[in-house]
């Protein structure tokens, strides 16, 4: 079979990873994977028995100590993990990510009495180290231990769970990871990867987009059961660990991560699925601008005319750094490091990590942009959310390391806000109604698949996990019927799901490796989309704000840091505002498709 040869100009953008590492056999590595599990050796040894009695200036100095060891301790696992999504068939890369996961869980095991002891700090204690000036840095941490008191379990509990850590819930995420970047599927006699497979589903062609459906439906059979199987094991690991740590729902835990309740949650669901009859006006009328009799998952993302084009990578990036240039110099200063200093890996190859993503690492280094560069209109927007993701980090670097990264359902806001800007750029240079009406249909798609598409993924997750935990192993029949139960209500009349698509959630990664995840994303969309529009109305003075805002990372509760930008998320009606966002854009799409 014939390899696709379609050039981007992306070719040769690879990360420079040697600011990490020189090679995957730098001894530099075992060196320090040494040295880190020595530390922590010796900090145990220091602080074991005494956290949650330390005196203010001691206690502040423990943390500066710990913070400067964990900073370096994360270097040689997330250089493995970069290593790994540039070449997951690299057994070298895999080996290293291997003994890295290895030495972290052996370090981890000297750590497992702080967080317990951090937790166990009084409400008298917790009062005098905030009174400390330099204590008190560590605040939102501490806060955030005291909230998993009861979920903990004992030392020796803990230790065992950390001994065994290498060989659970991440060693199945990289089999599934591996699994899923081997899939090949052959579309007109080219041998295409996943991704590349996944993008003819945007052609204009409908033949063209149905051939790719069907050999995606068929590639993901061929080890779908292996798949399935692996699912069904990472599903019954976070019943027991729910059970063991009295967690009442599948998705506490990662709620209260997130710092937001069970409840919030709910209602932000509630408010998603409830609102679904926007995603299915919206089919109804791209139906009708198809002029096909029904609409299928292969016409999901079919572009009217002008909202599919190719872009180089050159001109991508002249794109999306010029809109963050438009909405403030000193962003577009710090976004343009991404592209100066080799941050950036962006070719499509064989055996290379699926998807795009940011990779942070510390206050003190730099992040990593992964994409999946095409070469098409919409890998626009995906740099721009990454990007955005990478602004983030890199405003937040002021923060102490435990307050760095921000909780998931802020951690969405910087990079659906850079898809804006990079949005109302291309909008204001489009002049064509037509054109113009083809990529707002992009937009709501693009919106539609991080909200309602999300909300349902969720609901699935729920099915999933609370079927398993209640007749044990799920069959593969059992997951495509919940799949299809689950999406189809977000199309409606409007588009129908054929029973092709029942195998599709078996590549969707974020269901194993972050259970619960993914209602993050339309809380970040929604919240994102209700930021942007109050950029619209406020103007550039809005910008120090939004700036002090990402540089907050997550070192505020999210209720009180989106006050800073002038809401309110505690509001039961602000769901509802960002939802009547989405609804003014097909209400724009409904209009402007009148005259077509």
């Amino acid at each position: 079979m014939a390899q696709a040869t379609t050039s981007t100009g992306a070719e040769s953008v690879r990360w420079d990873l040697t600011d990490l590492f020189a090679s995957p056999t730098d001894p530099a590595i075992e060196a320090l994977m040494a040295h880190t599990l020595e530390t922590a050796r010796a900090f145990e040894a220091k602080y074991k028995g005494k956290v949650a009695t330390l005196p203010s200036a001691e206690f502040a100095a423990m943390m500066a100590e710990l913070e400067a060891d964990e900073e370096q301790a994360v270097r040689p696992e997330i250089f493995a993990y970069l290593l790994h999504s540039q070449n997951t068939q690299d057994p070298a890369a895999g080996r290293l990510l291997a003994r890295a996961r290895e030495a972290a869980a052996e370090r981890g095991s000297h750590m497992v009495f702080f967080p317990l002891e951090l937790a166990a700090i009084t409400d008298e204690q917790a009062a005098a180290l905030f009174a400390d000036l330099e204590a008190a840095r560590y605040r939102h941490h501490i806060e955030q231990a005291r909230k998993f008191r009861p979920h903990q379990l004992t030392e020796p509990e803990e230790r065992v769970l950390t001994d065994f850590s290498p060989v659970g819930n991440s060693a199945w995420v990289r089999l599934f990871e591996e699994l899923c970047a081997g899939i090949r599927t052959e579309i007109d006699g080219k041998d295409l990867g996943l991704e590349e497979a996944l993008t003819q589903l945007h052609e204009p062609d409908r033949e063209v987009r149905r051939r790719a459906s069907a050999a995606i439906t068929e590639a993901l059979q061929r080890d779908i059961r292996t798949r399935a199987y692996v699912f069904n094991v990472t599903l019954q690991e976070k019943a027991i660990e729910d059970r063991l740590r009295h967690f009442s729902t599948w998705v506490s835990s990662r709620n209260l991560a997130n710092e937001t309740s069970d409840e919030a949650v709910q209602a932000l669901v509630d408010a998603v699925s409830g609102r679904f009859e926007i995603c299915v006006r919206y089919y109804r009328v791209k139906k009708r601008l198809l002029n096909v009799g029904e609409l299928h998952e292969w016409d999901r993302y079919a572009p009217l005319p002008g909202a599919s084009r190719d872009l180089s990578y050159e001109a991508t990036q002249e794109l999306v750094l010029g809109s963050y240039n438009r909405f403030s110099p000193k962003v577009g200063k710090l976004v343009s490091q991404f592209f100066e200093h080799a941050w950036i890996d962006a070719p499509v190859v064989p055996g290379k990590g699926g998807g795009a993503y940011c990779m942070p690492v510390s206050p003190r280094h730099h992040p990593y942009v992964m994409l999946n560069f095409t070469g098409k209109l919409r890998d626009a927007l995906v740099m721009a959310h990454e990007l955005g993701h990478g602004l983030h980090d890199l405003l937040a670097a002021r923060q102490n390391f435990f307050d760095y990264q921000p909780p998931l359902t802020l951690a969405e806001t910087a990079s659906v806000f850079g898809e804006a800007l990079t949005f109302d750029r291309i909008m204001a240079e489009e002049k064509d109604p037509q054109v113009r009406l083809g990529l707002l249909c992009q937009q709501c798609e693009d919106a539609f698949s991080t909200v309602f598409r999300q909300v349902a993924f969720n609901r699935f997750e729920d099915a999933c996990h609370t079927a398993r935990r209640k007749e044990g192993e799920l069959s593969l029949d059992q997951l495509g019927e919940m799949y299809q139960a689950k999406l189809q209500p977000m199309f409606g009349d409007g588009l129908i799901l054929t029973d092709e698509h029942k195998g599709w959630w078996s590549y969707v990664g974020h269901f194993l490796f972050a259970p619960g995840y993914v209602y993050a994303y339309a809380f970040g969309n929604l919240l994102a989309l209700s930021v942007y529009h109050r950029y619209l109305e406020v103007g550039p003075p809005f910008v120090d704000s939004y700036m002090d805002f990402l540089g907050s990372g997550g070192s505020t509760r999210p209720d009180e840091l989106v006050k800073r930008v002038g809401m309110d998320i505690t509001d039961p009606m602000f769901w509802d505002k960002g939802l009547d966002i989405l609804d003014g854009m097909v209400r724009e799409v409904e209009r402007l498709s009148a005259s077509q």
